[in-house]
């Protein structure tokens, strides 16, 4: 609690020493417990005004976690001190739902050096901290006897020629202490970068929201670990306090008054909430499909994106909500803020994988007057799940810019608050190697930032599928910790083909699956990724100069070939691509590119390129399609990553026709590989979990394995050519929050 040292206060018979933190009662000492004397301090250095229940919890109570309760027992202990009896108002008068009063006449009688004299309070001056400071109304004690003034001034009179010399020399020397102090070169302000960890998630778990409150002091966060609690954490003292059993709600903002959370619930239809933070009350604000949404400096207005194509502005308590702004078909907005004087709104409007692009925008209150501040690819990052924005005080926009493969930095780009135009180059805030940096919001001075540091990685695991196998007991095959993702198997069922980010570059590997150490393919001062081998023998991988998997500028990103024992390397087609070979006897290699919703196939010759094309089919409008040749190279299996109807597209090389098979039970399937059969098939789906399936030719499938919701993913799945094995990446993520200070 903020206060004034050292002053003491006398009201009635009681004397409060704010120094040595004691209560008299005339020559007596008081006992009072520690918070209430503060409470009782705060009361007397605000005599005659009107202290909310809020006032007085955030000012006593700065630091901790107490509801009113606690404030109540604290003023029931003073009236009891102060001997006050039931309705006798002496000192504290409470107004019903209002707050506290202290109404006794106050008087200041010393200060911090001891030899102020008294002072009574007829009046105060309210500080920006809430305090009242009392302006001097009572004169020091007049000396009426004139013996007594001859003998107090005598002595004066007798050396003022002395007095005066001797103020003439410290004038003098505050003369020099003045020009020495201005010409001297002035300290400058630390601006060196403070981080601090805040949260300490176990690897699996993710950090699902955050947000800091606007004076800086509390943390509110959800995890997908304890799903059905929030958390809520005082930032200097460490202490958290949880909020149970709110299944499905994620925090979204903090109302100015420090007292309320505006959440986000994906229940029966979703829908934007406040919560108290005291009792943990909630009440419905707006019901349909919200997200990112964000309260208005003052606290009268809530924007929030409407099933991620409009933006839509209503009151704080929910009323009059509308459209204002309306993003292009096959778009989407993301990561609101607002500007400091609230006026205007930053978003992302980012495209999809078939239309990639990212632009960071601002427009006015009613959805006119848009700017674009920058338009950049690496803003376009699919795996970060909160790539949100925030404007701070000095006008900088923070964001998410994409840094490397799963890495991700915090970036700042000066604007002009009232009209959103950029008045500066962008400049990289933080970063940490191999994490992204996702999700920044400020407090309302500028003066602290919080950002998820997430760390993403894929591991190889390797089962057993022989028929007849009841149960799938897959195990780890590499026990480092490199990023490694498994493409293929070699043709006789020995060893698999996987690329792994070792040293900041991408490099292909081949592992004897009863091997320990990996034997290197393709390697070099570029990253390289996706081996396949095609039936004559020939690697298949893509080539780019870039660190990153899929970045959507990247103009060196090729298909290339090499002989599998080693040889030239060639460059068959410029651009990113999917490719897939079947085994002999079969001969042939397919690959495929999206452009304008239009999936397109065509053989592909490992020597020279691109062969004939096979089929286009429509329809992929949101998103990349994941696809996987059989390996007698007849069919084509394809499902859409972004769809939600269970369906796997088969498409029949022969006659060049479309036969459609639905997964029973399941809606969101992610990826699909043929069995060494050509029969069944295996597939990812996403439920309440990520299932890996095998599922026969009529639909019905069987989960082999299965990993809890946001407890980690499966990013790619080979079944071996003898139809023996089944490889497949998991990928798993740790996230926390992460302070900033002096960004």
């Amino acid at each position: 609690m903020s206060m004034r040292p050292g002053r003491i206060f006398q009201f009635g018979k009681f004397q409060v020493d704010a120094t040595a933190r004691t209560l008299r009662r005339e020559e007596a000492n008081v006992k009072l417990n520690a918070r209430a004397f503060d409470v009782l301090l705060y009361l007397v250095q605000n005599p005659g005004k009107l202290l909310t229940r809020d006032e007085l919890l955030k000012n006593v109570w700065a630091d901790s976690f107490v509801d009113e309760h606690s404030l109540a027992q604290s003023i029931s202990v003073l009236r009891r001190t102060l001997e006050e009896r039931p309705g006798d108002n002496s000192y504290i008068v409470t107004l019903p739902g209002r707050g506290y009063q202290f109404v006794s006449e106050v008087q200041v009688v010393a200060s911090e050096v001891g030899n102020t004299p008294p002072e009574v309070t007829a009046s105060g001056r309210s500080t920006p901290s809430g305090l009242i400071f009392q302006q001097h109304t009572v004169e020091t004690s007049v000396i009426t006897s004139n013996e007594e003034k001859k003998q107090l001034s005598s002595p004066v009179s007798s050396r003022r020629p002395l007095i005066r010399t001797i103020a003439a020399l410290l004038a003098a020397l505050a003369a020099v202490a003045l020009v020495v102090r201005f010409r001297a070169p002035r300290p400058q302000p630390n601006h060196e970068l403070v981080q601090r960890q805040l949260t300490a998630e176990p690897t699996g778990s993710n950090i699902s929201s955050q947000s800091i409150s606007r004076d800086g002091k509390f943390l509110a966060y959800g995890d997908f670990i304890s799903k059905n609690h929030l958390h809520l954490l005082a930032i200097d003292s460490g202490e958290v306090r949880d909020i149970p059993s709110l299944t499905g709600y994620e925090v979204d903002d903090w109302f100015p008054d420090g007292n309320h959370l505006l959440l986000e619930s994906d229940l029966n239809g979703g829908g934007l909430w406040t919560l108290s933070t005291w009792d943990f009350g909630l009440r419905k604000l707006w019901s349909g499909v919200a997200s990112w949404a964000t309260v208005s400096p003052d606290g009268s207005s809530i924007a929030f994106v409407n099933d991620d194509r409009e933006i839509l502005l209503m009151g704080a308590d929910g009323e009059e909500p509308h459209k204002i702004l309306a993003i292009d078909a096959q778009e989407r907005a993301s990561g609101l803020a607002w500007s400091p004087t609230g006026q205007r709104l930053a978003y992302i409007r980012l495209g999809s994988l078939a239309k990639p692009e990212a632009v960071l925008e601002t427009s006015d209150r009613a959805g006119g007057t848009r700017t674009v501040v920058l338009s950049d690819p690496h803003l376009l990052n699919f795996s970060l799940a909160m790539n949100g924005t925030a404007w701070v005080r000095d006008g900088r926009i923070l964001y998410s810019n994409n840094s490397g493969d799963n890495e991700s930095s915090l970036w700042a780009i000066k604007t002009d608050s009232s009209t959103g135009k950029p008045s500066g180059t962008p400049n990289r805030v933080a970063g940490w190697k191999d994490f992204q940096a996702n999700g920044p919001r400020a407090s309302a001075d500028g003066k602290r930032l919080i950002a998820e540091r997430r760390r993403i990685g894929d591991t190889i695991y390797v089962g057993d599928v022989a028929a007849g196998t009841k149960g799938f007991a897959p195990h780890r095959v590499l026990l480092d910790d490199w990023n490694s993702a498994v493409m293929g198997w070699t043709e006789d069922s020995k060893a698999i083909l996987f690329h792994s980010q070792r040293n900041g570059k991408w490099a292909v590997f081949k592992l004897d699956i009863d091997g320990k150490t990996p034997e290197s393919l393709i390697s070099g001062s570029e990253s390289y990724f996706r081996p396949r081998i095609s039936p004559a023998g020939t690697l298949l991988y893509t080539a780019t100069a870039s660190t990153q998997l899929f970045d959507t500028g990247d103009p060196t990103i090729r298909l290339m070939s090499t002989p599998l024992q080693g040889g030239p390397r060639s460059t068959l087609m410029m651009g990113r691509y999917e490719y897939k070979c079947s085994f002999s006897p079969s001969s042939s290699c397919v690959a495929s590119d999206l452009k304008d919703s239009q999936l397109t196939f065509f053989y592909l010759d490992p020597l020279k390129g691109r062969g004939e094309e096979i089929a286009s089919i429509a329809g992929y409008k949101s998103g990349q399609p994941r696809w996987d040749m059989s390996l007698d190279g007849s069919k084509i299996a394809i499902v859409d990553e972004f769809g939600e109807k269970g369906e796997i597209r088969i498409l029949n090389l022969a006659d060049r026709r479309i036969s459609v098979l639905r997964v029973r039970n399941y809606q969101q399937l992610q990826h699909v590989s043929w069995a060494a059969d050509g029969k069944s098939l295996f597939v990812v789906a996403f439920d309440t979990s990520v299932c890996l399936l095998s599922v026969d030719a009529d639909g019905n499938a069987r989960v082999l394995y299965e990993i809890p919701e946001n407890a980690g993913w499966i990013s790619s799945i080979m079944p071996s050519p003898d139809g023996k094995h089944l490889a497949f990446s998991k990928r798993v993520s740790a996230s926390d929050v992460m302070l900033l200070e002096n960004f």
